[in-house]
């Protein structure tokens, strides 16, 4: 590498570092998130664990309960496992509509058998049904854990879930419905990472450096009740220079990220993707 390209590599890294840090701090200030609770047991004790995980990676949680959900968890419980920043229970003055507007994203962690029915049935005759619906309606993105409306659950089954197989394929069925309405299923253990991939798929970056052709085609995986609930886009190429932190997170959704052979990849993007799992291959 001659003076000259070590300048223009230099200069690009020091602009791309910049950008990766305006980008950055614009993506942390938009964590903020309505959470959603139905009232499943199944899976709280793991759907806690990953609220706590979002909270200290810097996400404002706004809980939302059901009359079902205060029955059987309590706002106090909540309060003290999570520590919201706002909590409300319905029946109480609430304004559902306003908080789905002024949070960018949607969790619905222990999803129920009652409610996961209803918003698959396009019913919204409830508080959290309502605010579901408005969510979709607005195109915010929805993250549901299934583990406590999911017929295949282990825990389920250990407790005596002794349904017929037809009851059992209507509530997959439900799931799909909800899949294919374009909300992101998953399971309470797994709540922290899919939040934040499909968080920074969210953002609308312009995508100029993507080739269509190499990017392996996506297919829906039917829900599961372990695992990741929705599959995973296997690879992207990005025919940059210089690859910086920001590329990493704006293809966060994708499990390979493919390289040039001579592009620099700066030591930021090496840490964002070692923290999301993602692996970096060059040509």
């Amino acid at each position: 590498m001659n003076r000259n390209e070590f300048e223009n590599a230099l200069m690009s890294t020091i602009v791309e570092y910049i950008s990766d840090q305006i980008v950055l701090r614009y993506m942390d200030a938009c964590k903020q998130a309505a959470v959603l609770f139905s009232g499943a047991l199944i899976g709280y004790a793991d759907a806690v664990r990953s609220l706590k995980e979002l909270k200290k990676d810097g996400w404002k949680l706004t809980v939302v309960m059901s009359k079902a959900a205060d029955e059987v968890l309590t706002k106090e419980r909540i309060q003290n496992d999570i520590g919201p920043d706002a909590i409300y229970v319905e029946g109480a003055p609430v304004n559902g509509r306003q908080i789905i507007d002024d949070n960018q994203f949607v969790i619905v962690p222990a999803l129920t058998i009652n409610t996961a029915a209803k918003v698959a049935n396009c019913i919204s005759d409830n508080l959290l049904t309502n605010m579901i619906s408005r969510a979709m309606a607005t195109g915010k993105p929805i993250v549901a854990a299934v583990d406590g409306c999911c017929p295949d659950n282990e825990v389920r089954a250990k407790i005596g879930f002794k349904v017929t197989d037809a009851y059992k394929m209507r509530m997959r069925s439900n799931l799909e419905a909800l899949q294919s309405y374009g909300i992101h299923l998953t399971v309470d253990d797994n709540l922290f990472e899919k939040v934040n991939k499909v968080y920074a798929a969210s953002f609308d970056f312009p995508d100029s450096d993507v080739k269509p052709a190499q990017v392996k085609n996506e297919k829906a995986a039917k829900p599961t009740c372990s695992g990741s609930a929705a599959a995973e886009a296997a690879s992207i190429k990005l025919d940059k220079k210089v690859i910086g932190r920001v590329d990493i997170a704006k293809n966060a959704r994708y499990k390979t990220i493919i390289v040039g052979a001579d592009a620099v990849v700066t030591g930021l993007a090496n840490d964002e993707a070692y923290n999301r799992g993602i692996t970096i291959v060059r040509e």
